[in-house]
């Protein structure tokens, strides 16, 4: 995420990693083999282009396309760590040089008891290349905190909370908070095993306290809704996004009128991970 503050506006546009969840059992204890076989290891890997990078249903790639990937290490089945970046696009107004990426360094851990399970963790956005010339201005790299619980509903169809928490938002002195629901459906299609197909969504808002300095944000609500196709290692996928954010409110959340509005997102995605090339 970026946040540009000067003449009385403000850049937000922020990044989140998606990773798939590993089950584990809670009970599971790690013994000396374990930590000495290769086959407690793993590593994921994925890349993803989309027609526009958006986070919360704001763009963060000027309503362009993106290109995405990531790599994560997995061990155990229930900890992980990774590094995810993506291409991004910021307005170049108030003194605001446009970063070269969005790398995001991530870690944390994912045990399930059951149909329920939780993905809790820690997430540094940095933006490298990035400068400001605008007098006061200072770097938007931070760290948030995030938790995830989820349950099972079937054997397709899931329901899962998403908590963040930042004390430092973009490095404006201002806390913020995001909590969202989300669900997906999976509907398998028997004569094809390898051939899936899902619906999901996600509503959420996020509050963001006012800074010392006077930096405060519009609180505000996102959404997105739609599905997707899976075959093997590719994913399809087609959604709406939106914010209730009009366009003056938007120039004050994201630098630009446009960046919030109602949008169709198309992305296509492959993801494997070593263990499924042996």
């Amino acid at each position: 995420m970026t946040v540009v503050k000067g003449a009385s506006t403000a850049l937000l546009v922020c990044g989140v990693v998606a990773a798939a969840p590993s089950a584990v059992r809670a009970a599971d204890v790690v013994s000396p083999q374990a930590l000495l076989d290769p086959a407690s290891f793993d590593v994921s890997f994925g890349v993803a282009v989309l027609s526009d990078y958006r986070f919360r249903g704001v763009t963060q790639s000027k309503r362009k396309p993106a290109v995405q990937g990531y790599v994560e290490l997995q061990a155990f089945d229930w900890i992980y760590a990774g590094v995810w970046s993506s291409s991004v696009s910021f307005p170049t107004r108030f003194g605001l040089t446009d970063p070269a990426a969005e790398v995001d360094f991530y870690a944390g851990v994912r045990p399930t008891w059951g149909s329920f399970s939780l993905d809790a963790g820690y997430l540094y956005y940095w933006y490298p290349g990035e400068s400001r010339s605008f007098p006061g201005q200072k770097q938007t790299d931070y760290w948030e905190l995030k938790a995830t619980p989820s349950i099972a509903l079937s054997e397709n169809g899931s329901i899962s909370g998403n908590v963040w928490w930042s004390p430092n938002y973009a490095n404006t002195g201002s806390s913020e908070l995001y909590l969202s629901m989300a669900s997906k459906i999976d509907i398998p299609v028997p004569s094809f095993p390898d051939l899936g197909l899902y619906v999901s969504g996600e509503f959420g808002k996020q509050w963001t306290k006012k800074a010392d300095d006077g930096f405060d944000p519009k609180d505000f609500l996102s959404w997105n809704l739609g599905g997707g196709v899976t075959y093997k290692a590719m994913t399809i996928d087609i959604r709406y996004s939106d914010t209730n954010l009009s366009k003056s409110e938007c120039v004050g959340v994201s630098g630009a009128r446009t960046w919030c509005g109602s949008a169709v997102v198309g992305k296509i995605a492959f993801d494997t991970a070593l263990s499924k090339l042996r």
